[in-house]
């Protein structure tokens, strides 16, 4: 996609959210592959974050780039740990399988998190977790989560607040 058109595309994006919501959107997550000029046009449209970033555990936070000296946040998106498995892969076959996994996930980070600071992903959408044979998995894993203490359970864009206002 050309530049042009993907600032076009983000335009479009940011209308029908705004006027589909009351708000409008801070975060972006690119479906397929971004190009090599999304984040910096994420940037120029205000954006405070985006989650393509596939590399790490860990927020980073960008602080130059051509648009001042404004924090820029990449939150990490995992695929394991999405419940889109269910669909592409058949990793998870039962609530259970998907529970499973996320928790035993969450299990070590909740230990290494007593030393540093850790995050995890989860992946989670209307049309996979939804259904009434799997959305089970999300009140189990809830559940654990809450039981171990001290696990701040937050949307992205708090997240991204939170890593930018301590200056990660």
């Amino acid at each position: 996609m050309d530049e042009d058109d993907e600032t076009h595309a983000i335009g479009r994006t940011i209308n029908a959210i705004e006027v589909a919501c009351g708000t409008r959107p801070v975060g972006w997550h690119t479906r397929s592959a971004s190009s090599p000029n999304t984040r910096r046009l994420l940037r120029a449209a205000g954006f405070l974050c985006d989650s393509d970033l596939c590399g790490n555990d860990l927020p980073v936070t960008l602080s130059r780039g051509g648009h001042g000296d404004t924090p820029y946040v990449l939150l990490p998106y995992a695929f394991d740990t999405n419940d889109m498995q269910f669909q592409h892969t058949h990793r998870f076959v039962r609530a259970s399988d998907f529970a499973g996994y996320v928790i035993d996930a969450f299990d070590t980070l909740w230990e290494e998190g007593a030393t540093q600071p850790k995050m995890m992903s989860v992946g989670l959408h209307l049309r996979m977790l939804g259904r009434p044979a799997r959305i089970g998995a999300l009140r189990t894993i809830l559940h654990h989560m809450r039981s171990r203490g001290g696990v701040w359970i937050a949307r992205r864009d708090a997240i991204a607040r939170h890593w930018r206002a301590r200056g990660l």
